[in-house]
């Protein structure tokens, strides 16, 4: 490599680096802080709970704010490093010099590289472990000195089988399971809802469910019959179950694929889960878009007013692939479209965007 491409390459690279990793830090903390003021009186109020609960606490968010926003402060990074060096007239300097326009960015997209590696590497070791105990926690409101979670599920919603199911949680114990606060409805050939029935607890054992302390409601007749224990006939498996209620934010990657071979074996929804998986690997991609669509605040003239337009212009345009990029999950997620345009048509519609404005400002 030529010795001046050089020092250039690691003089815009770290000069990128170090402003994204302020900005990250400044949207970390802010957020924390914010968050941690809305929830420090719930962490409290547990008896025994003291600062050594906020710390946990703290811990256990922080992954998941930072995974969250690395394509933000990566956004914001290019855009202040580029409008920096163009209020300077560095860029015009490189310019002048021979350099075109995607040399001058090839340094910020060598380090967005890095920090997309980066990223995946830690969502997958260390946020979505870290998700899944501050999630069991929540669930048990904060509470001290609690078991290991052994596959806890809560809030559980499903349709399957014919029938909608709602239960708080559902736990392992040995070789059973047992759901608490069931709800059990049946639909008619209307859609209407024909049957009710309320269980406190429903358990798993043997191959069949049972379901204890029963309140049943005909819908149609509104006659209420009551039973102790009754057998529960839904084919609904503990494993299809766990794999139902997955949360794909906080499952290994492996285990994630084990359960969609489960749902597949079923012949279960497998949308949610698919484009769930698939976003593991465009989230941190993300990153590597940002270089393109900032690249309008570093290039043109520099004065004052035009700078900030430009600025300001490159942040909507990175602002807008973060809500086509959520827009397009939701949609894969309901199944409209199909997963892997869900996961990755954001990022390749953006990247032909930035491609585009790069040719435009090589004119």
């Amino acid at each position: 490599m030529n010795p001046a491409k050089g020092v250039f390459t690691l003089y815009v690279g770290r000069m990128f680096l170090i402003r994204f990793i302020g900005v990250l830090l400044f949207v970390f903390i802010i957020l924390q802080i914010l968050d941690l003021l809305n929830l420090s009186s719930d962490i409290l109020a547990v008896e025994g709970a003291d600062r050594s609960s906020l710390v946990r606490y703290v811990s256990l968010r922080a992954p998941q704010i930072v995974s969250q926003f690395i394509p933000f402060a990566a956004l914001l990074g290019v855009v202040l490093t580029l409008a920096g060096l163009s209020r300077t007239s560095e860029i015009t300097v490189m310019r002048a010099a021979g350099m075109s326009a995607h040399r001058v960015l090839f340094p910020l997209g060598i380090v967005c590289a890095g920090v997309a590696v980066a990223h995946f590497i830690f969502h997958e070791t260390v946020t979505v472990k870290y998700a899944e105990e501050l999630d069991y926690w929540v669930a048990n409101d904060f509470a001290l000195d609690l078991p290991e979670d052994a596959g806890t599920r809560a809030n559980i919603r499903i349709n399957y089988d014919g029938e909608f199911i709602d239960a708080q949680s559902a736990a392992r114990f040995g070789d059973a399971v047992l759901l608490s606060n069931v709800t059990i409805y049946d639909f008619d050939d209307a859609g209407l809802t024909s049957h009710v029935v309320e269980a406190r607890a429903a358990r798993h054992e043997d191959g069949v469910w049972r379901l204890f302390g029963v309140k049943s409601m005909d819908a149609n007749t509104l006659e209420v019959a009551a039973s102790e224990d009754v057998i529960w006939t839904n084919r609904l498996d503990p494993e299809l179950l766990f794999a139902l209620t997955l949360k794909p934010d906080q499952t290994t990657l492996g285990e994630l694929m084990r359960k969609l071979r489960q749902l597949r074996n079923d012949r279960a929804d497998t949308r949610e889960a698919m484009t769930s998986f698939l976003a593991r690997f465009s989230k941190p991609l993300a990153t590597l878009v940002m270089p393109l669509l900032g690249a309008i605040a570093g290039f043109g003239v520099h004065r004052q007013g035009v700078l900030l337009g430009r600025a300001i212009a490159g942040a909507t345009i990175g602002f807008t692939y973060f809500i086509a990029e959520n827009l397009a999950l939701a949609l894969g997620k309901l199944g409209v479209i199909p997963a892997i345009i869900g996961a990755f048509f954001p990022f390749a519609l953006f990247m032909l965007v930035g491609f585009a404005i790069l040719l435009a400002m090589e004119r």
